[in-house]
């Protein structure tokens, strides 16, 4: 007698249907990770942040301190340093750098995908997909040729979580103490790169207080020994703390609460975000959208908010240390006043995730995401082409990248701008770099 599967296939077609879209989401992945290999091969891309950080680097490698032209930076100096070692080693080509950002990018969707597997979904097919989606969005694809701290910032807090995640429940061993080991290591190294790594310690607190591995750890300790792990886990909190409010980030947030109203200042973050949030769900950044449809955008930001905590919401009532992170990370970004949809990049996957189970919660028509995925496949798909053509474009390379505000800077460099060059407009420090990492 056939058994009804609740889908009206037989469980042949549905198994078969199953292994066919498990190929196609391994197929679709594997391209996607050739077509981001190609960017290899790209010229240096430059925008203010990088020219900062490679700033930071030079001047560290030459002895002069994590300085940018003689000044602090509100950057940490973790990517920096990294920038450093390769000058120092005389590897701080164009291509190493790229490189090693798909190798964050590679190691970072490996946790991603753990942690995935292990807390959302069981289908890996859909894992899977979420993967080449979060490589279809337009902002990891223009961000993982340039020299910034997005996707090493995205690749440590992803292996953190899936590390995290995997301590749940660990018997007292030294394994487990390993992991923690490195869990800890990761956050630390994340929050060397960009401040917002402080969102991860909310989640490795909660790890000794629910994982039972750890609490069995503490309840064999002496009083004494509780007493000394208190006083220096309340000393390290202290010093982090000491240090992150002298940050300029913090001085930043500071200056804008100071110069404008807090009413007023809270809507304007709140239009920044759902700003950034309706590109990253239209995968299209706005400036390169027509005026007409620019109305949209906002909307397609309060959906995709709404979408993201319906989604965090059915994983409250068994709270993990990924939802402490997403909230602790919600949080770091409804404080900061200034407006970049990169700042999303290295929580996408968890945004997709999330998404994913309010979708299936409101039981939205397949149909409906389905042409969504499609349109949103071919935009990325479109970005990727565009990106490859840029990486491709040899003496053209200062005409097709950026909106030009390089471009004499990049015709000095390469020398390979035939209709002359604005000597005057060249930036001098921005040239200094390309000189310098090539």
């Amino acid at each position: 007698m056939a058994t009804d599967t609740g889908t009206g296939l037989q469980p042949s077609a549905v198994a078969t249907r199953d292994s066919a879209v498990f190929r196609f989401s391994q197929s679709l992945l594997l391209l996607l990770a050739i077509c981001f290999l190609l960017q290899v091969f790209s010229p240096l891309r430059l925008n203010n942040d990088a020219i900062t950080l490679l700033s930071m680097g030079e001047s560290a490698a030459h002895g002069g301190g994590f300085l940018d032209s003689g000044k602090e930076t509100v950057f940490p100096r973790g990517y920096p340093a990294l920038l450093a070692v390769l000058l120092t080693a005389g590897l701080a080509h164009p291509w190493v750098i790229v490189g090693l950002n798909m190798v964050f990018l590679l190691v970072g969707l490996i946790g991603a995908y753990s942690l995935l597997i292990r807390e959302f979904f069981e289908e890996r097919a859909v894992v899977l997909m979420i993967c080449s989606f979060f490589l279809l969005s337009y902002v990891v694809i223009k961000h993982c040729t340039i020299p910034l701290t997005d996707i090493p910032f995205f690749c440590c807090s992803m292996c953190c979580l899936a590390v995290i995640g995997r301590t749940k429940n660990m018997d007292l061993s030294w394994r487990l103490v390993t992991l923690t080991s490195i869990a800890w290591l990761l956050a630390i190294t994340a929050i060397a790169v960009r401040t917002a790594g402080i969102a991860l310690f909310p989640p490795l607190v909660f790890m000794f207080a629910k994982g039972s591995g750890l609490k069995l750890l503490l309840e064999r300790l002496s009083l004494r020994a509780k007493l000394i792990v208190l006083t220096v886990a309340a000393l390290a909190g202290a010093v982090i703390t000491y240090f992150i409010s002298q940050t300029a980030y913090i001085q930043q947030l500071k200056d804008a609460v100071r110069a404008s109203a807090l009413p007023a200042l809270a809507l304007g973050i709140l239009r920044y975000r759902v700003n950034e949030l309706g590109e990253l769900f239209g995968n299209f950044p706005l400036i390169k959208m027509p005026a007409e449809l620019r109305v949209v955008v906002p909307w397609l930001g309060f959906v995709l908010l709404f979408l993201m905590l319906t989604g965090l919401a059915t994983k409250l009532r068994k709270i993990s240390p990924t939802e402490m992170f997403m909230v602790c990370y919600l949080g770091v970004l409804f404080v900061w006043p200034f407006n970049d949809a990169r700042f999303w990049l290295p929580v996408i996957p968890l945004i997709f995730a999330y998404s994913l189970l309010a979708v299936r919660r409101l039981r939205i028509p397949k149909t409906a995401i389905a042409t969504y995925c499609v349109v949103f496949a071919m935009l990325g798909f479109g970005v990727i082409g565009y990106s490859t053509r840029i990486t491709f474009s040899d003496g053209k390379f200062p005409y097709e990248y950026g909106d030009g505000s390089l471009k004499p800077t990049y015709c000095a460099a390469f020398q390979s701008c035939r209709d002359g060059n604005d000597s005057d407009k060249v930036d001098a420090k921005a040239l200094r770099l390309l000189r310098e990492y090539r």
